[in-house]
This record gives structure tokens, sequence and C-alpha cells, in this order.
């Protein structure tokens, strides 16, 4: 499966979740209309470079659709990155939140599942309601004081199951805290 950082010998991974596929599918439906705007840009621009400024017009609008070909591909990449590269894991000791901040920096962050102090669930508009994703937002007493698993799959689910994977770790630590031999 995927490899989390520090995983313990004892920990086993529970949920492993990326946004909802949907959103994917919007970057490269953004990234196709970015092309075909780019595209007929050209070809009315040719002409009409020519005319109004008596410059080589075809040159030019290749020129300038060259770099707007290489801006609009590194915002793609940007958007897969952050679609791949943020991740949340969940185990039954504790949650990591990673999350990729451009493209050569990455922040991650870990709950114990013995300071969680609430799991809810925000749903807000049409797309997720009909296609069910959400935002799922974990309160903590710790210095992070909330984790938000952005646009995943049936949060609903999600919650539930991090409940009831505190309340086995609860059962299990009655004092919170991970005692393993």
């Amino acid at each position: 499966m995927n490899s989390i950082p520090d995983q313990k010998p004892y920990e086993k991974t529970k949920l492993f979740l990326r946004r909802h596929g949907l959103i994917l599918f919007f970057t490269y439906l953004w990234f196709g209309i970015l092309v075909l705007v780019g595209l007929a840009a050209f070809y009315f621009s040719r002409d009409f470079l020519t005319l109004a400024f008596g410059i080589n017009g075809p040159v030019l609008a290749q020129f300038l659709l060259t770099v707007y070909f290489l801006v609009i591909w590194q915002v793609l990449f940007k958007g897969l990155a952050d679609y791949y590269l943020d991740t949340w894991i969940v185990t039954d000791h504790r949650v990591l939140e990673i999350h990729q901040i451009g493209l050569f920096k990455r922040d991650i962050s870990e709950l114990r599942l013995g300071k969680i102090q609430d799991v809810s669930v925000k749903i807000e508009g049409m797309m997720p309601t009909f296609f069910n994703y959400g935002d799922v937002i974990i309160q903590t007493a710790g210095v992070v004081q909330e984790f938000k698993f952005l646009e995943v799959p049936n949060p609903q689910k999600i919650k539930d199951d991090i409940l009831r994977l505190h309340d086995n770790f609860m059962k299990e630590h009655p004092e919170g805290k991970e005692i393993h031999e």
C-alpha cells in the first residue's frame, strides 16, 4: 500500500484519502477549455496583428501562443500535483494531513486519535451535494486546532469511521497514551 511517514510496526492504515475524482475531472476540463481558447485566439489574431500593427502577425501570434501554453501547462501541472500529493491518512493511532504547497514545499501535520474533540462534515453547493463530496473537519486539543480533509468523497462515512477509530483507541488506551510492548 502507500507508505506513511514514521509508521510504527503496530500501526495499521485504515483510510487513505484524496480529493474526489470529480475535482481531477474539472482540472482536466479547465485545461481543455484554456487550450481551445488559446487556439481560437491564435487563429483570429494572426491577421489582426499584421493589419493593426504592420508586423509579422503569424510569428508574433505563435510566440504568444507558445508563452500562453507554457503558462497553462504549469497551471495544469500544479493542479495535478496538488490533487495527487494532498493526502489524508487515518491509522488506528493517528491522523496525518499531507498538504503540498506549491511544487517544492510539503506540510505534514499529525494528530493522535486521543486528542480528537469533535468531527464535523461540511457539504456546500449543488455539485458536492449531488456527487456526495465535501470537507471533514476534525477539532483537536493540539497545536493545530483543525484538520480539514478537503473535497473528499463520502464525508459522512469518513466522519463515522474516524469517530469509530477514536472510540476504539480510547477503549484500548483509556488514558489516551500509547503503550506497546
